[in-house]
């Protein structure tokens, strides 16, 4: 997570361990997120939607290094405002998004349907 993800996180009183102020988002390698294991790990593709995301969750668990992480884990993964992420770190609900646009991603990934009824 980078551009204004980190200041975000900050803003909701977290701490970005891998996304820097004023960086470009960049790929992530997979050993080292597992190096920096973190607690929560927030899964915001750009672009993506929550169903999008959500779909995309099965490609992740394909990798060796994605069970080991912390976060995975203890089931704290979570995808994609400062509202958002104080709700997802610190449990303050905003009722008019509440449930909209992030979700805990649980390991394995579910076989769920979406509003337009495709199926994942």
């Amino acid at each position: 997570m980078a551009n204004w993800s980190p200041e975000l996180i900050e803003t909701a009183n977290g701490q970005p361990v891998l996304g820097r102020k004023g960086e470009y988002s960049t790929a992530i390698d997979g050993n080292k997120l597992l190096e920096v294991d973190p607690e929560y790990l927030i899964v915001a593709p750009c672009g993506f939607n929550l169903e999008r995301s959500l779909a995309e969750q099965s490609r992740l668990e394909q990798y060796p290094w994605w069970s080991q992480l912390q976060a995975v884990r203890s089931g704290i993964t979570i995808t994609q405002s400062a509202e958002i992420v104080a709700e997802i770190l610190h449990g303050v609900q905003f009722p008019e998004t509440h449930g909209m646009h992030w979700g805990l991603m649980g390991t394995p990934s579910p076989s769920w349907r979406c509003d337009s009824g495709m199926e994942y």
